[in-house]
Formats: structure tokens, C-alpha cells, sequence
């Protein structure tokens, strides 16, 4: 396995974790979820992918920290969208699994 797939297997398990689920163990070029898909308290399901990359855009970091820098005890909160498009929302990893009910509350700092 090189670096790069051990980094992002590593990645997916931390992500799984974080969610209450399981990384998915797949063949290379195989079709299938990074993660088991997470049923949460409210009945909804999500099916997550996990990227990493060396840097993510600035545009996304710097609204991070610019949401941080309002109230520093609250959670960064960033929404995203393209001219005309769905808006995204962006927040730490842990803080979303803890709002959504799939991680204890006391976990939401980053």
C-alpha cells in the first residue's frame, strides 16, 4: 500500500469513527462507499465519501476561521454554494456528528 492509499485509509477510518460507523474495505477501482452509510436519531441516512488533500481551497479555510473568530466557544459554520447552485455546509467533523446525535456532545470542540 502506498503512503497516499495508507493516508487515505487512515482517513476513512477516522471518519467512520467519528460518524458511529466502519471504513469499507473495497478493491481498488471497486465501486462502493468510503464508509458504511450512518443512520442518524432523526431517521436519515448519510452516504459519505472522505477526500484528502494536501491543502484544502483558502476561500473555505479562511471562512472557517472567520466564523471561529466571531464567537470562539461556538461552531464554525461555513455556507457555500456556486452562482445559481445548492448551497453546502461546512463545519468541523467532530462538531456535525455531535449536532446530529452520532457522538457524544462533549466532543464538539476541534
Amino acid at each position: 500500500m502506498t503512503r497516499h492509499h495508507a493516508r487515505a485509509a487512515r482517513r476513512e477510518r477516522e471518519a467512520a469513527a467519528a460518524l458511529g460507523s466502519k471504513r469499507v474495505l473495497r478493491s481498488r477501482y471497486e465501486s462502493a462507499p468510503d464508509v458504511e452509510p450512518v443512520v442518524l436519531p432523526s431517521g436519515h441516512t448519510l452516504s459519505v465519501e472522505v477526500k484528502t488533500r494536501a491543502r484544502l481551497p483558502a476561500l473555505l479555510t479562511r471562512a472557517l476561521e472567520q466564523a471561529a473568530g466571531y464567537k470562539p466557544d461556538a461552531v464554525p459554520c461555513v455556507v457555500l454554494s456556486a452562482t445559481g447552485g445548492a448551497a453546502l455546509v461546512v463545519l468541523p467533523l467532530r462538531a456535525f456528528a455531535a449536532i446530529v446525535g452520532v457522538s457524544p456532545a462533549n466532543e464538539v470542540s476541534e
